[in-house]
């Protein structure tokens, strides 16, 4: 039986499994995501981190703080919470993005965080979205987020596939958005409840990298876990599409430290060279 995109993904970032091991559907296995991201919520995860006693980040270029959630909240409180994540960001040498960069989400697609092959997980149910650039995205809760910090890995169970077999194009003035919420009105008897949804079909070529996001990100909705789109030429045309931004000198956020941006820098020329091969 051949592997799922999901599980092969998941084998890719197992931690202490000899090479070559089969990661099935079910399994548990103790991964090491490529990046952690968490926002407004790094303010709940600190104090967690703290708690299991620990003093230091095992891989600063794994975290990602992107603040988005409450921003239009000016009041001294919510902004000196904001001023301490800053600080243990600076202290840790983690990058960080501060209020008014983007959507959280967002940021770590459209900042190079997310690449197909990748898996990584957020402290938000909605990292689902990362799964429209063929990567596995999937929430972890803040205490994970916080052993993730301190030790690099924590354990997850890989979850059972659902395929969606997509056909055809979408009519004039049909949205990615449209096509999700069809998918959670027909299937609606917990038939993905925690599963990773894989989208599969010819209709999948005709759906921009913008209605994948959606589609990726509200498959939380759904009840999913994960939902993934395959690798193609909409996949490699995006990445491409930002290369100038990933080189950009003045993009915005904070990067933690020298070996941060020097990891950044390595997977984005390893990512522009993997599309090319792609397109041979």
């Amino acid at each position: 039986m051949s592997l799922t995109l999901v599980e092969k993904i998941a084998a890719r970032h197992a931690d202490g499994l000899a090479p070559g091991t089969v990661v099935r559907a079910g399994d548990f296995v103790s991964i090491r995501p490529r990046h952690v991201m968490t926002h407004d919520n790094t303010g709940a995860v600190i104090p967690k981190f703290k708690q299991i006693g620990a003093t230091a980040i095992a891989d600063p270029a794994q975290p990602v703080f992107a603040i988005d959630h409450d921003i239009q909240n000016v009041t001294p409180k919510n902004l000196e919470k904001y001023a301490k994540i800053e600080a243990f960001a600076r202290e840790h040498g983690i990058d960080f993005y501060p209020a008014g960069t983007g959507i959280s989400h967002q940021v770590m697609v459209e900042q190079g965080y997310v690449v197909p092959g990748a898996m990584v997980v957020a402290s938000d149910s909605h990292s689902n979205l990362y799964g429209a650039v063929a990567a596995l995205g999937t929430p972890v809760v803040r205490t994970d987020a916080a052993s993730i910090w301190a030790t690099g890995v924590t354990w997850w169970q890989v979850p059972k596939v659902a395929k969606v077999v997509l056909k055809g194009n979408l009519s004039p003035g049909v949205t990615g958005k449209d096509v999700i919420i069809a998918l959670c009105g027909l299937f609606n008897k917990d038939e993905v409840l925690n599963h990773a949804v894989e989208f599969v079909g010819d209709g999948v070529a005709n759906l921009p990298m913008s209605a994948r996001m959606t589609i990726a990100n509200m498959t939380t909705e759904w009840g999913a876990l994960a939902g993934v789109f395959p690798f193609d030429e909409v996949t490699v045309n995006y990445l491409r599409s930002r290369v100038g931004e990933f080189t950009n000198p003045k993009r915005p956020g904070t990067r933690g430290s020298e070996e941060s941006l020097r990891l950044h820098q390595r997977r984005h020329r390893r990512m522009v060279e993997e599309s090319k091969r792609a397109q041979r």
